[in-house]
């Protein structure tokens, strides 16, 4: 095959991502607002992740993800929807206790353990911080809550897809 060709097929497989990539961001940006709106969320504070392909390059933490965009695709959405959005710094958030403020430990499975005995998963820690850090930009007091409801969701080019609920019954199961 000719290199023009070549290069025009490779062109059009990178724009092929992008576009996919930029349909998928949309989708998430659409269901957060709208799952915000809902619950009555007036302000939403977004973590950056600067710096993390410095961390351990070749560990899978370079990938595809254009954050800026993300962000700038999320904010833009949330404030057609009447949201304000904030970018606060990531930097320390899960190696901080999110209700002491002390030192953590790593524990296996991604869980921290504060001196205080408290211990908690090492994203939903962070995200409290980020939480504690942006409000406290602002000026508004807000109180670390004792429980965190976590949701999860799969965004696809068409739609986010909601994880299916699951029966835990086992009197269900029993013959």
């Amino acid at each position: 095959m000719d290199r023009e060709v070549l290069r025009e097929r490779r062109r059009w497989l990178y724009d092929r991502r992008r576009r996919r990539r930029d349909h998928i961001f949309a989708n998430l940006a659409a269901h957060l607002a709208r799952m915000l709106r809902a619950r009555g969320v007036g302000v939403v504070f977004v973590g950056y992740p600067r710096n993390i392909a410095q961390e351990k390059p070749g560990k899978g933490n370079t990938n595809l993800w254009s954050y800026r965009r993300l962000l700038t695709r999320l904010a833009v959405t949330l404030e057609n929807h009447g949201i304000a959005a904030f970018e606060v710094p990531e930097d320390r958030t899960s190696r901080l206790c999110a209700r002491h403020g002390c030192e953590v430990t790593r524990r296996p499975r991604g869980l921290v353990k504060c001196p205080h005995g408290h211990m908690a998963h090492a994203d939903v820690n962070a995200a409290l911080n980020i939480l504690a850090r942006g409000s406290s930009a602002l000026g508004l007091t807000v109180k670390v809550p004792g429980r965190v409801k976590v949701y999860s969701f799969l965004p696809t080019p068409s739609r986010v897809v909601e994880p299916k609920k699951k029966d835990h019954n086992p009197a269900l199961k029993a013959g």
